[in-house]
């Protein structure tokens, strides 16, 4: 069970990062969105180190990693459903705003996995 919810925290880490490019790819902006710009790597950046600093936690027998990751998921999965507003309002480029509701609905089915996971009494991330 520890493995399945190490390849969910991952699934979601990669949809997550996915969504965030599709996002900036999105022409409803285009002066706010850049695709490959600065700020679409820091924000790939921030979203990454959310989800290494739990696995820090774990190589060194700290006890926090689990709770944060938790927390992190949850963002993801209001990230996922944000990503909605884009596909509402963007008028050409359908198949960007199909591929950007497929991960993130992709996203979501794999938070709602990971979090049931989350709640079991054996923490399935930490080594027992």
């Amino acid at each position: 069970m520890k493995y399945q919810a190490k390849l969910l925290s991952f699934g979601s880490w990669f949809f997550g990062c996915l969504t965030i490019m599709l996002m900036t790819a999105n022409p409803v902006t285009p002066e706010l969105t850049v695709f490959n710009g600065p700020g679409m790597w820091l924000a790939l950046g921030i979203f990454s180190l959310l989800y290494v600093l739990p696995l820090v936690g774990a190589l060194i027998k700290v006890d926090y990693g689990y709770h944060l990751l938790t927390g992190w998921l949850a963002i993801s999965l209001l990230l996922f459903m944000l990503a909605g507003v884009p596909v509402l309002f963007s008028g050409g480029t359908s198949g960007l705003r199909l591929l950007l509701i497929l991960v993130a609905l992709l996203g979501i089915s794999d938070v709602l996995f990971w979090l049931p996971l989350a709640l079991v009494p054996q923490r399935p991330l930490q080594e027992n």
